[in-house]
């Protein structure tokens, strides 16, 4: 009968306390969902080879350098970092510990993510031991200043290394360019002329500034050798480039060259009954005289107009061009 009482009595003292915590459990719940809605969106730019350096957007302004950052996605906490450096609307990130594995091996460049600043105990974790953790962690961090960051070699806590391209004027190894131009060639009466041409070109950066790029244009010459017949006209062209960096968000790239030039034309002398032998072997000569291969020379200038994208301009004795390129 005693212990019947008893527990009664406790049943009753308790439940207060239990329906307390059931409301606040309730509570935190719509509390978090509400709050990581209002959450700022980020972009990942850039991952480190080992994952533990982001590069990600700051559109939204919403931290700023040193700040304690956590990584949110889909209402769910993947990790939390350090913010190590800011440049513009751009900030680096050193990831100091992982929540999620499963999300954060799923995170990509240009993975949208949600931004926590500071502290993110609506995750249910204990605020006092989270700051506790971070304050071990600072402490251990080797990130010493901003530039550190983008030192030549990063060694980081699981003991892997990034390598970052401090000394490139252009960090990215590859640059694709579609341009037009004029090539010089000849006409029928074997006067210097320009032709018109489209032209793709690939440039990669095989060590710090040192850059080789292939081109490959074509287009269509009208009347030639002789009229009413056509004539292709393929440039191809390799350079070696070296880039020096001007005012303006600007590249200046000096090069030198190899550039092939070869023609077809399937009428050209070839015999159709309207033209005599001495025209037909004139059609041949201009054939082979458009053709042509030879070093070559010049400067390629690129200006930034926003991140990734150039114009380019191109100054040789090979084409003289304008384009657009892209940096990845």
């Amino acid at each position: 009968m005693l212990k019947s009482v008893l527990l009664l009595t406790s049943i009753f003292i308790l439940s207060p306390s239990y329906s307390q915590v059931v409301d606040e459990i309730d509570s935190s719940s719509s509390s978090l969902a509400e709050s990581v809605g209002n959450l700022p969106t980020e972009k990942i730019q850039k991952i480190s080879p080992s994952k533990r350096i982001f590069i990600i957007s700051n559109s939204n302004n919403s931290f700023d350098k040193g700040d304690f950052i956590s990584i949110i996605q889909g209402s769910k906490l993947v990790a939390r970092a350090l913010v190590a450096k800011m440049s513009n609307e751009i900030a680096g990130i050193k990831i100091l510990r992982i929540h999620s594995l499963s999300l954060w091996n799923g995170l990509r460049n240009g993975s949208e993510i949600q931004i926590l600043r500071g502290d993110d105990s609506y995750f249910n974790k204990p605020e006092k031991k989270v700051e506790a953790e971070e304050k071990d962690l600072a402490k251990d961090e080797k990130v010493v200043d901003e530039d550190d960051l983008y030192g030549d070699t990063k060694i980081i806590d699981d003991d892997l290394s990034v390598e970052e391209k401090k000394n490139r004027s252009i960090k990215n190894d590859n640059i694709v360019t579609g341009a037009y131009g004029r090539v010089e060639g000849i006409d029928e009466n074997e006067a210097s002329t320009y032709y018109g041409q489209f032209m793709l070109q690939w440039a990669y950066q095989i060590d710090d500034n040192i850059w080789v790029e292939g081109g490959y244009g074509q287009n269509i010459v009208r009347d030639f050798p002789s009229t009413g017949l056509d004539t292709t006209l393929r440039n191809i062209t390799f350079r070696a480039k070296y880039t020096v960096p001007a005012p303006f968000y600007s590249y200046v790239q000096p090069y030198i060259g190899y550039q092939m030039i070869s023609a077809s034309s399937d009428q050209a002398g070839q015999e159709d009954g309207s033209a005599t032998p001495e025209e037909l072997q004139r059609e041949d000569e201009l054939m082979d005289k458009i053709a042509q291969n030879r070093p070559v020379f010049g400067v390629s200038i690129l200006k930034r107009l926003v991140p990734g994208w150039f114009v380019k301009v191109d100054l040789g004795t090979d084409i003289m061009n304008l384009g657009f390129s892209l940096e990845f």
